[in-house]
């Protein structure tokens, strides 16, 4: 088995602040999860794990926005997309169903262009180039549901990965690699954990745990199963409190990093037992 993999989960801006608030919290404790062989990103997680997997310090995640204030991108989800989403939880048998009934929302949406979905993404992602440290992020495609991991041997630039894999249906459009049409990687799985299949050590960070795919407990429950050691992480009352309503609010961040950095606290003893045993 390999090494150490850190899951960084989907869930908008308050997931992205709330994972680096953790990351920063346990790094003061002494247990710098950011030294990961292996990175896996779902949506959100996708832009925070483009900036672990580049070497940006714990502290600095937790202090800088991936845009800056004033220029993130405003994201508003119709109410008949939540519908859809609810209904996909609902009705599919596998999470692969329920990425298929999600991904056919996605073509006929209307919604921003392509070339305005990457721009957006560019925006929010600082980096640039795949790092040399593997990252994997996760995308489902459209039609069928199943879920690939993109990595720097895939032969698509990291911008194009990290929007495909945050494309939600019926919000941003599906993106095109490779003559398939590819959208967010939560519709299968809001952390798709196990992508980190092979490590012996795994971390995964789970702002949204559950969702219309597969939950985050029993990927970490089959991780186990295959011979890992695994923590999960999910957020706490407070953490919940400062996500509010709206995860795709920006101005919420900075509460979710704090409530992040404050909760790494308390679970940092599990942690290092996983991480650093």
């Amino acid at each position: 088995m390999g090494g150490k993999a850190l899951v960084l989960g989907g869930g908008g801006y308050t997931a992205e602040g709330w994972e680096a608030g953790i990351l920063a919290g346990l790094a003061e404790a002494g247990v710098d999860l950011t030294d990961a062989d292996l990175v896996v990103g779902t949506s959100a997680g996708a832009i925070l794990g483009a900036r672990v997997a580049s070497g940006t310090p714990p502290a600095e995640l937790f202090a800088q926005p991936p845009a800056r204030r004033g220029e993130e991108p405003a994201v508003e989800v119709p109410f008949p997309v939540v519908l859809r989403f609810l209904w996909a939880a609902l009705v599919s048998r596998t999470p692969e169903a329920a990425a298929r009934r999600l991904g056919r929302v996605a073509p006929a949406a209307r919604t921003v262009s392509e070339e305005e979905a990457l721009a957006a993404m560019r925006a929010m992602l600082p980096v640039r180039d795949w790092p040399d440290r593997p990252l994997h992020v996760a995308a489902a495609d459209a039609h069928t549901g199943e879920v690939t991991a993109f990595h720097s041997g895939s032969g698509v630039g990291l911008l194009r990965a990290v929007t495909a894999g945050g494309t939600l249906p019926g919000v941003w459009p599906p993106l095109d690699i490779g003559g398939r049409r590819w959208v967010d990687g939560g519709v299968r799985s809001t952390t798709n954990a196990d992508l980190a299949r092979g490590h012996r050590r795994i971390a995964v960070l789970a702002p949204v745990p559950g969702g219309p795919g597969v939950p985050a407990a029993r990927h970490a429950a089959e991780l186990r199963a295959g011979g890992a050691r695994v923590v999960l992480l999910t957020p706490d009352a407070a953490a919940r409190r400062a996500f509010g309503r709206d995860a795709l609010d920006p101005a919420r961040r900075e509460a979710a990093a704090r409530a992040g950095r404050a909760q790494a606290a308390a679970c940092a003893r599990a942690v290092a037992e996983v991480w650093l045993g």
